[in-house]
């Protein structure tokens, strides 16, 4: 979701790129890339994916962000890498360290602050894209009363940003929050993009947050208890108000919802 979009930019801006993840295949690409593949625990594949490297991007979905950043820093020093950037969230801060999940973001972002490497921290709000998530088996769903509104981003938005970052001198060591240019509830969104996307679904369920709590400890399903207590932490917490002027640092987001569905 995320990765695609960086990487097409990177490209786009003449940046040679190495791809590593587990999963990583050439054929999930247009164009042809350096691709390892392999653990990002194995410090064998971690190594090699490394070797003659300048700088390093983050994204990754593991839980678990501080061994996953503690693991890379300590390649990253070892390979002399010269600036490292981290995809986080735009509700990553102090205040907020109570939820587990966000103290693992806050506590890897610091690591990085620490390491003496350059730096860019990137703090995205929701992404256009995560509404397809919320669509499963004809059901458009929405898990919690989630009231907060949010500047929805298109991903390649946020690609152009990483880009612009890279390519600035001077922009390095910096916290850059990523915002689109509109402002909507999730059920609000969420209703018109099963309008466009999916005619079919009538309307759009809001599913009980302690009800899903209690079926996935009664199942045993893991997958919807990190969701049903991650939508509940944004039942909470609302997206941080953040200066125009800080939000353009890197290029303004300009894709609003109706040009993103064309897209």
């Amino acid at each position: 979701m995320l990765a695609g979009p960086v990487i097409r930019k990177l490209d786009e801006n003449g940046f040679e790129l190495r791809l590593f993840s587990r999963t990583v295949k050439p054929s999930m690409f247009i164009n042809e890339y350096d691709i390892v593949q392999g653990d990002l625990f194995n410090p064998v594949d971690l190594e090699k994916a490394m070797n003659g490297c300048d700088a390093i991007h983050i994204t990754i979905s593991s839980t678990d962000d501080v061994k996953a950043t503690e693991v890379i820093l300590k390649m990253a020093g070892k390979k002399e890498i010269k600036l490292i950037s981290m995809v986080s969230g735009c509700t990553v801060s102090e205040e907020n360290r109570w939820y587990k999940f966000i103290d693992k973001k806050f506590r890897a972002e610091q690591m990085i602050m620490q390491s003496g490497i350059p730096y860019f921290i990137f703090r995205p709000t929701w992404f256009f894209e995560s509404l397809e998530m919320l669509v499963r088996n004809g059901k458009a769903t929405i898990l919690g009363r989630q009231t907060g509104l949010y500047h929805w981003v298109a991903a390649d938005d946020f690609g152009s940003m990483v880009a612009n970052a890279f390519s600035t001198k001077g922009a390095e060591n910096e916290i850059y929050y990523v915002y689109g240019p509109e402002r909507y509830g999730m059920k609000e969104l969420l209703e018109r993009y099963c309008k466009r996307i999916y005619p079919e679904i009538e309307s759009v369920s809001v599913a009980s947050i302690p009800m899903l709590k209690i079926i996935a400890f009664l199942t045993g399903n893991k997958t919807l208890k990190f969701a049903a207590s991650l939508f509940g932490y944004f039942e909470k917490v609302r997206e941080p108000e953040i200066p125009e002027q800080d939000l353009a640092k890197l290029g303004k987001a300009e894709i609003d919802f109706e040009t993103w569905l064309e897209l």
